[in-house]
């Protein structure tokens, strides 16, 4: 995705920024969210099931960004929500769920993929200034094997160029919509 907005980007154009250790253990208890259940917003369901991404093992669920809502709207999707974002690991053998992270308005969380059952990457964005004219990626590698996060940067880019980021990610979103939907 961020090839579109930095052209020539590779994974390894990303830099270092921080290596520490977090704690998957404690967290509050998960209550899923049930099909069919009146009160259940449409939308944070469509969000759930296109962001919720489950482990290889199928014991977790990264949900990616549980303050999201998403509405079909034609050919496409309507992305919105909440203006803050909320990253969290389910573990659906426990039934708890832990934040990862969370921001505010100058940043989110937009994708994520497991490496293996005991990792994962999570993909997101922040304001690079206080205007909101430069953004820059950012991408963190989760290890349960040794409770240990990583996070790389990109380089900053224009808003403008951003948008072509964000275009790129809602087509990702529209592909995994246009898999999900005739099931």
């Amino acid at each position: 995705m961020w090839t579109r907005a930095l052209p020539g980007f590779e994974p390894d154009s990303m830099w270092l920024v921080n290596r520490s250790h977090w704690s998957p253990s404690g967290g509050s208890r998960y209550e899923p969210i049930v099909a069919g259940d009146q009160s259940a917003d449409p939308g944070d369901l469509l969000a759930f099931k296109l962001l919720g991404l489950r482990s290889p093992d199928r014991r977790y669920l990264l949900d990616v960004d549980s303050y999201q809502a998403i509405e079909p709207e034609g050919d496409s999707l309507t992305v919105g929500g909440e203006p803050d974002s909320r990253c969290s690991l389910i573990d659906e053998r426990s039934m708890t769920e832990v934040v990862l992270q969370q921001c505010g308005t100058a940043g989110g969380y937009h994708w994520g993929r497991w490496l293996r059952n005991d990792s994962f990457a999570v993909g997101g964005w922040s304001d690079a200034d206080d205007f909101g004219q430069w953004k820059q990626g950012s991408l963190w590698l989760y290890s349960l094997g040794d409770s240990s996060v990583t996070e790389y940067e990109t380089r900053i880019v224009s808003a403008a160029a951003y948008q072509t980021y964000e275009a790129a990610w809602h087509g990702w979103l529209l592909r995994r919509y246009r898999v999900l939907k005739p099931a």
